[in-house]
């Protein structure tokens, strides 16, 4: 779950004393939404793709400091913090700095996406549902209980959705009948919003799964 297990480092960030043209190379040969330029080991920030497009190729990144956007990961930080750093800075490139805020690496988006792919949570053969209830009602020990009572195994739990009013959850389950799974969550009042079948079929899987992550709110 450490980002840290991810970071690349093939990948030289530019200097703020070079050009336009060389971080335009950068982001063309790495796709890069954004730059991240240094000034020595000292972060200065991330520039925009659409930044340096828009500026003369012979321009000094230092010329560009106005449209610097600062933000990173940390070595310790967990997947899921790295994608919603992703999602709230529109960007597909993390850099990734230590307790010194010292260079170490990158994180791509796709590296990321890809390790939580490999959790449990996806690779188990069962199938995921999602359950939206009450607030005051919300309780992991009560789904468990539901779950277990109708002879299934929670193999993943994710909280997808939250409002003052509802939470939506999304669970991975091992069971044979999925139906009564669902009747149970309902009879204790729970609304049965999806079921996903992945032991039935594999391919209608991978894209369940494409949507189930739009409701991750991360």
């Amino acid at each position: 779950m450490l980002a840290f297990d991810y970071i690349s480092k093939d990948f030289i960030p530019p200097k703020i004393y070079q050009t336009v043209e060389h971080g335009l190379h950068l982001v063309r040969e790495y796709g890069l939404k954004h730059l991240p330029v240094f000034e020595g080991l000292h972060f200065v920030g991330n520039i925009s793709r659409e930044s340096l497009e828009e500026n003369d190729l012979d321009t000094p990144l230092s010329e560009l400091r106005d449209f610097i956007e600062y933000f990173y990961a940390t070595e310790n930080g967990s997947l899921l913090d790295a994608i919603q750093n992703f999602h709230q800075n529109d960007t597909n490139i993390l850099v990734v700095l230590n307790q010194e805020q010292h260079y170490i690496g990158f994180l791509m988006m796709d590296d990321v996406i890809s390790g939580i792919s490999t959790m449990p949570f996806i690779t188990e053969p069962g199938a995921i549902m999602v359950v939206e209830v009450a607030q005051k009602q919300f309780s992991i020990s009560e789904i468990a209980k539901i779950a277990e009572s109708n002879n299934a195994r929670i193999v993943g739990l994710f909280v997808t959705g939250y409002t003052e009013d509802k939470v939506r959850i999304g669970l991975k389950l091992i069971a044979e009948n999925l139906a009564s799974v669902g009747e149970t969550f309902e009879r204790f009042n729970y609304s049965v919003i999806y079921k996903f079948f992945n032991d039935e079929k594999e391919e209608l899987m991978k894209d369940r799964y494409d949507m189930l992550m739009k409701f991750l709110d991360v």
